[in-house]
């Protein structure tokens, strides 16, 4: 029984680091919109400059809406697993997803 007990507080401690990340990272995504903004206002000033720049905040933009989607697939995967297990026994439930044996496309 101890065991099932650690289990459980592991998946709350994972579901809490998951919000806390989504949270950051949101809050990464409006600075970086914020800056996206003030650099199209001044792209008349200096544009190839502005384009480089604008081109990384595009990149970077991406890279976080990726990030955020992936957070709410892994949450609603948790989520999906506790409602299999109404009873409460969501440690039990919760095994990790399978290891694919193969090359890495990255």
């Amino acid at each position: 029984m101890p065991t099932y007990d650690r289990e459980t507080h592991d998946v709350d401690d994972v579901e809490a680091a998951l919000h806390a990340l989504h949270s950051a990272l949101t809050d990464d995504l409006e600075d970086l919109e914020t800056k996206m903004r003030s650099a199209t206002r001044s792209m008349t000033a200096a544009p190839v400059e502005d384009e480089a720049d604008l081109h990384e905040y595009h990149v970077a933009r991406a890279a976080l809406h990726s990030g955020l989607a992936s957070i709410a697939e892994v949450l609603g995967w948790i989520q999906w697993k506790t409602d299999e297990a109404p009873e409460g026994e969501v440690a039990v439930s919760l095994v990790p997803l399978p290891t694919l044996r193969g090359y890495s496309i990255h």
